[in-house]
C-alpha cells in the first residue's frame, strides 16, 4: 500500500476526478489532503531547474558554507501581507484555507481521502474553533500548519496543540525560521502529541532529523521535490530511522501536466534508495497509519 500524507487540493490545477485517476495509474491508494493555500503556482524554470537544485544542495548539509544564504533565501520567500514570491511571482494566500473542500473530498470518496484542518493563527478564523469545526467530520485525521508562509511562531500553535493531544489527533507542520521554525516546543510541550514535519525538516533538516530520532512522537515527511532530492531523502532516512519517515509529494506542485498529477518522481526517489522491504513499507504507509490509528 502507498499513502500520500501531504498534497494540497488545487481542483484549477487537477479535478478531483483527475486526481483518483492520477493515483490510480501510478498505484497511490490513499492520499491526505491538505487545503490550497494560495492561487495555482505557475511553472517556473527558474525555480524548478535553478533555484530549488541549489537550495537543495545547500540546505541539507548544516556544515555547508552558504547555508546561511540558503537559509536567508528561504526567509525571503515571504513578504508582508500575506504573500509569497516565487521566482518573481507573487503569491496572495488565503487567510483561512478551504477545509470544506477537503472534508467533501473525503465524503465523495471515502477510503481514498484523508484530510488534514488548516489552520492559520494569524487568519481570519480562530484556530481552535477550526479544529473544533472540523475535527469530527469523516475523514479529517488531524491539523496542517504553516507557520513558514503564514509568518508566525510556532508557539501561536499551542492552543491547538493541545486540542490535538486531547483529541489524539497528529499535527503535519512546514517550518519556518527561528521562532517560526521552533521544532522542539510543540513535542516538549506536548508529549503525547504526534507531530510531522514536512519536507525532511526544512529549514533545518538536520538537528530535525535527528530529533526525531530521539523523540518517539516526532516524524518527517519527505515530499516536495522542490525541498528534497533522492540524497537529502536518505539522509533524513539515515538520520532519523526509517520508522520516522512518510511518503508524501506536496502535490500539485511542480509536477502537473495536463490536469493531471505525476507521482512518478517520488516513487522512483524512494525506490531508488535502496530501502529493504520492510522499510519502504514503513515509509509508504505503515508509519502513517500508526500515527493516524494508534
Amino acid at each position: 500500500m502507498i499513502i500520500d500524507c501531504h498534497y494540497h487540493l488545487d481542483t484549477e490545477m487537477v479535478p478531483l476526478a483527475n486526481l483518483v485517476q492520477s493515483m490510480d495509474q501510478h498505484g497511490i491508494d490513499r492520499m491526505a489532503l491538505i487545503a490550497r493555500l494560495q492561487p495555482p503556482l505557475a511553472d517556473s524554470f527558474l525555480l524548478t531547474g535553478i533555484i530549488a537544485p541549489l537550495l537543495k544542495s545547500i540546505i541539507h548539509n548544516e556544515k555547508h558554507p552558504l547555508i546561511g544564504i540558503a537559509r536567508k533565501g528561504y526567509g525571503d520567500v515571504v513578504r508582508p501581507g500575506g504573500v509569497v514570491s516565487l521566482a518573481g511571482r507573487s503569491y496572495r494566500l488565503f487567510p483561512q484555507p478551504d477545509n470544506e473542500a477537503v472534508s467533501k473530498a473525503c465524503a465523495q470518496y471515502p477510503g481514498r481521502f484523508y484530510g488534514w484542518i488548516t489552520i492559520n493563527p494569524k487568519g481570519g478564523s480562530d484556530p481552535v474553533a477550526e479544529v473544533q469545526r472540523w475535527v469530527r467530520s469523516p475523514g479529517m485525521i488531524g491539523v496542517k500548519a504553516h507557520p513558514y508562509w503564514y509568518d508566525f511562531p510556532v508557539s501561536m500553535l499551542v492552543d491547538a496543540a493541545g486540542l490535538c493531544q486531547e483529541n489524539n489527533k497528529p499535527m503535519i507542520i512546514h517550518l519556518g525560521l527561528e521562532a517560526n521554525g521552533d521544532f522542539r516546543l510543540l513535542p516538549e510541550k506536548f508529549p503525547r502529541l504526534k507531530v510531522i514535519y514536512c519536507h525532511a525538516g526544512v529549514p533545518y533538516p538536520n538537528p530535525v532529523c535527528a530529533y526525531a530520532r530521539e523523540k518517539k512522537n516526532v516524524f518527517v515527511d519527505l515530499s516536495s521535490s522542490g525541498y528534497v532530492n533522492a540524497r537529502a531523502a536518505l539522509k533524513a532516512v539515515n538520520a532519523a530511522g526509517a520508522d520516522k519517515c512518510l511518503f508524501g509529494s506536496d502535490g500539485p506542485y511542480y509536477h502537473c501536466r495536463a490536469n493531471m498529477f505525476d507521482f512518478g518522481f517520488f516513487k522512483e526517489m524512494i525506490e531508488s534508495l535502496g530501502l529493504s522491504e520492510s522499510d519502504r513499507r514503513k515509509i509508504y504507509s505503515e508509519n502513517f497509519l500508526r500515527i493516524i490509528e494508534a
